[in-house]
Order: C-alpha cells, then structure tokens, then sequence
C-alpha cells in the first residue's frame, strides 16, 4: 500500500470516527497488512500525558542561555574573521613535537573520510534528534507545550556547543594532524582553518547530539522499547564521527576527546537544567471528558490513530 493510498485511509477513518460519541479507547493500526484493531498499550505514550512533563521553561533562565551561548558564538566568528591568524610559511611540522599520546593516531588528509565524518555528524546533530522527536510531535504523541521546550532546549545546546568550541579553538590555536604530513587540506590554509585543531567541532556536535536525543527521548518515553535503539545508533554514530576525523588527519585523539566531553557536557547539561525549570501542568487524557479525542502517533510500521470517548 503506498502512501497517497494511506493518507487517505487515514481521512477516510478520521471522518468516520468523528462521529462516534460513546465507547471505550481503541488504536487502529496501519500496516501493509491492512487496518487491524486493538487496544493501545501505555509504553509508546509520552509521558507528559499522564503526569506532569520532564522539562520546564523560565523566561529569564532561557534567554540567559540564548543570549550568551549566542553572543559567545557570535563573538568567536567574529574573532576568526578579523583575527591576524598567523600564516602558513610552507614547512611541515615535526612530528616529534606532537606528545606521545596523540602521535600514534596521527594521519595524512583523506579528503572521502573528512567527507564521510561530515555527513555522520550532521545526522547526529540535527537529521536524528528533529526526525525522532519531531516526529512523535507532528503525530500528537508529544503535547504542544513539550514540543516548544524541547525545541527551545535543541536551540540553546546546540548554541551553546558552537560557542565553547569556537572559543576554545582561537584560544587553543592547535595545529590540525595532516599538517604534519605532505598530504594535507590545502583549502584549509586560506582561512587558517588548519589552526583550529582543539577541540574536534564535529565530534563535539555528533555527541552534543547522541546525548541530547538519547536523554530528551528517555524521559519523555521512560517505557518505550525504542529506547535502547535510540541510544545505541546515536552513540554509534557519534563515536563513529570521532573517529573519521581522526582517520581523515583532522584530528588528534585529545581533540575528539575533549569535543566528546564538551558535546555530552552540552547536550546533557542543558535539559538538565530544564528539569528545575517551572513545568506546565500535564495535559490529562481522560475517558471521562464527555468528548471524543482523536490523536495520530508514528509508528515504525504505520501510523496509529487513538479514539478516547
């Protein structure tokens, strides 16, 4: 059954439920099997449904976050771009210099890994978390209100990351590992990008992300049997990310190690922070209201429409 066809089944069940007043909750299921009925189980429920939500917000906690992971950001962009950055004189580094726990990871530039190490991130950065949580939002297994903090939270970690590792790197001012070799990225030189070795941004970012996703999903979803999935392809691509821009001569071992801290540092700390925050009060789904609701969640093989009466 292809899509268009289960959209509009999907229509076609919605307008018919629509005038149903009395009954019990139901899920109706849609596979390539077809429609099968059955009644809902709790583990794939957001929490936020039956009590009140993980996370909260505070205005004035919030826009301090903002301001000042984007104002650090800011000012380090600005920094790169005007800085008088010392230039590369053509002479490659003595790899003798470099301290013995980097120098057995040290690798020439590899242009398809450098590449590949850029794609790993941006699916642990941004494609894994807004797929995961956006969707269960999209499909109502997330109340409105959680959806604005989760998304305030992604905001303010993922700006918070790239301001502490902007910052650091300028202060660092490291030399990346494939500048040790004859084989290095020449583009990089242009704009001192080959400077800025400390600590690994994309390493940073992918686990800023694993973490983020994997602590967010689990509060909102303490029962789901999705949890241990989750987690693991995060991690997995995070620390996969680590080391492509280590094999692609980016990095050395102690940059990927210190962008892993501060990316889990980000991406946990921030809803950590949320979890002292003003919460608003649970939106209850009761079979007492008087009224029928009908609610949508994505399912890995279908989508699920839930009828409370």
């Amino acid at each position: 059954m292809n899509l268009l066809k289960k959209f509009f089944l999907l229509l076609a069940m919605t307008a018919a439920f629509s005038s149903l007043t009395v009954g019990a909750q139901t899920v109706i299921f849609i596979d390539e099997d077809g429609i099968l009925k059955r009644p809902i189980t709790d583990e794939e429920r957001c929490i936020s449904y039956t009590q009140p939500s993980p996370f909260g917000r505070n205005l004035w906690v919030d826009a301090g976050i903002t301001a000042g992971a984007a104002g650090g950001y800011i000012t380090a962009l600005a920094i790169k771009a005007t800085g008088n950055f010392p230039d590369y004189d053509g002479t490659i580094y003595d790899m003798e210099t470099v301290p013995a726990i980097d120098r057995w990871g040290m690798r020439p530039y590899n242009k398809a890994l450098d590449v590949t190490g850029t794609i790993t991130c941006a699916l642990d950065m941004a494609v894994f978390p807004i797929m995961t949580l956006g969707l269960e939002f999209l499909f109502s297994n997330m109340p409105r209100q959680d959806g604005i903090t989760v998304g305030l939270m992604y905001v303010e970690s993922l700006l918070l990351t790239q301001a502490v590792k902007d910052l650091v790197k300028i202060f660092a001012m490291r030399v990346r590992p494939y500048m040790y070799f004859e084989d290095y990225d020449e583009s990089a030189i242009e704009y001192h990008d080959f400077e800025f070795s400390m600590p690994s941004g994309h390493t940073a970012n992918a686990f800023m992300g694993a973490s983020f996703l994997s602590y967010v999903f689990c509060a909102y979803y303490p029962n789901s049997a999705w949890k241990i999935p989750v987690v693991a392809t995060s991690y997995a691509f995070a620390f996969g990310t680590a080391a492509l821009r280590m094999l692609s001569g980016n990095h050395f071992f102690t940059d990927v190690l210190a962008g892993a801290a501060l990316g889990t540092l980000c991406g946990l700390g921030v809803p950590f922070i949320h979890t002292f925050l003003e919460k608003p009060n649970a939106k209850k789904r009761t079979a007492s209201s008087g009224n029928p609701v009908l609610e949508l969640s994505a399912l890995p093989l279908g989508v699920q429409v839930t009828v409370l009466f």
